[in-house]
């Protein structure tokens, strides 16, 4: 439960920040036709990021790959309050944000999946259907508060009906940045200290919790 509040906290930073991004470059930017690089640089490092996760976390473990993850992405956000107008810093903000967020999204499933094993050490039964639930519906969760979160954001920052990038105000602009960037970073300072304080089921305690559940089984199965 304690790695699902994590994950529920970052996934609500991650996707308030990527549902303002068109926002972002149509008002703040005012470079709408630039945005289409989005989607080519979050698809491209979104798979190195995935063919990469395997031989990353033998090397430093998913603990390291999911608060490691969420110190690049605080980097990326700070990359993007000092890019101003510039598009490459801001291309480059993009990459930073996006590169780790595949690899922390499955540190996190694994340490879901493996509670299956820990919930049936801890009390007696195996339940894996409710376990893995637990992902989709954080997700889903996280989702539809965010949704709520980037309309108020679109209202309260005057990016609304037929609204320029010059008609927003200085105020209306630190609103914004409030919404897509100051709020999403301490969310994500908040995860990660859940995570570090909380979350206990390494790879190691996984593989002696099976290997007590195995031994447990053995001598179930001998009497």
């Amino acid at each position: 439960m304690w790695q699902g509040l994590s994950y529920f906290i970052f996934a609500l930073s991650y996707v308030v920040t990527n549902s303002l991004f068109a926002y972002y470059f149509q008002y703040v930017l005012g470079r709408t036709d630039k945005f289409y690089m989005v989607g080519i640089i979050t698809t491209v490092l979104g798979i190195i990021s995935v063919v990469l996760f395997p031989s990353i976390e033998l090397a430093v473990k998913r603990r390291a790959i999911y608060v490691g993850g969420i110190c690049l992405m605080l980097i990326g956000y700070v990359t993007f309050l000092l890019a101003g107008s510039n598009l490459l810093l801001v291309y480059i903000a993009v990459g930073v944000f996006f590169f780790p967020y595949p690899m922390i999204f499955l540190a996190a499933l694994m340490t879901i999946t493996d509670s299956v094993e820990y919930g049936q050490w801890k009390n007696g039964t195996r339940n894996e259907s409710v376990t893995l639930s637990v992902r989709p519906l954080i997700d889903k969760l996280a989702g539809a508060l965010a949704n709520g979160m980037v309309i108020l954001a679109a209202v309260n920052s005057g990016m609304v009906g037929k609204a320029k990038p010059s008609s927003i105000h200085p105020d209306q602009l630190l609103k914004f940045k409030g919404f897509m960037f100051f709020a999403p970073m301490i969310l994500l300072v908040l995860a990660a200290f859940i995570y570090l304080a909380k979350v206990k089921l390494t790879e190691k305690k996984h593989q002696e919790i099976v290997n007590e559940l195995q031994a447990k089984l053995s001598a179930e199965q001998n009497n």
